[in-house]
């Protein structure tokens, strides 16, 4: 199979393409609002390294949030688009999840609470535990609360991502990596695993983890 991963979900921008044969080819810049721009080109860069056609595509995978509300939503439309037009199953995967999964490949770490700037002193977070597999596996729920409102867990190892602002970084004792962006490479891993689980979509069927929309609907209730 030839899964064609993506994430535009924060200021980074990556492609990543697993072949058939097991290689990987990917792209990854760090280029605040020029996504629209630069995906289809990285799409490209990465098609022509790996010397397939659009057409072999068997699976598009792409991060669906939490994240940049633009970002989000240029990701799910280009894999909607490659869905509808391939006749392919999309693989939505958590923007939490691949850069979790991002810091144990990057960092060894076993148990690392990721965490992305939500704006308005508010962060998403969640703490992932790396599994026999290698695999970012969720522990608890994905969460958007103040930065305050973080529940550590003694096992944590790491912390990953930009939403660890000063005041949540103030006495820790692990380590923390606030530069990490998700990296659509290591998106591939969690897509692998996807297939593997047949949690492929139909590409009409498909939803955006905004996390934000979530606590609002909640309040209503």
């Amino acid at each position: 199979m030839n899964i064609l991963a993506f994430d535009t979900s924060t200021e980074a921008c990556s492609v990543a393409l697993s072949r058939a044969d097991g290689q990987v080819f990917g792209e990854f810049d760090v280029a605040p609002r020029q996504h629209t721009r630069l995906l289809p080109i990285m799409m490209d860069r990465v098609l022509a390294a790996a010397g397939i056609a659009k057409h072999s595509i068997t699976h598009c995978a792409f991060g669906n949030g939490p994240g940049a509300f633009t970002g989000i939503r240029i990701a799910a439309a280009q894999a909607q688009g490659i869905g509808i037009a391939l006749g392919i199953p999309l693989l939505p995967i958590s923007t939490l999840a691949i850069l979790a999964q991002t810091g144990i490949e990057r960092c060894n770490c076993r148990l690392p609470l990721v965490a992305l700037d939500a704006r308005m002193r508010e962060i998403y977070w969640a703490i992932y535990q790396r599994d026999h597999l290698g695999l970012a596996r969720l522990l608890g729920r994905e969460q958007l609360t103040s930065v305050t409102g973080v529940e550590f867990n003694a096992a944590i190892d790491r912390g990953i991502g930009h939403g660890w602002l000063d005041e949540l970084r103030a006495g820790v004792s692990f380590a923390v990596d606030p530069d990490l962006l998700p990296d659509a490479k290591y998106l591939l891993k969690l897509a692998q695993a996807a297939v593997r689980g047949n949690q492929g979509v139909d590409a009409a069927a498909v939803g955006i983890n905004y996390l934000r929309n979530r606590v609002a609907e909640k309040a209503k209730n």
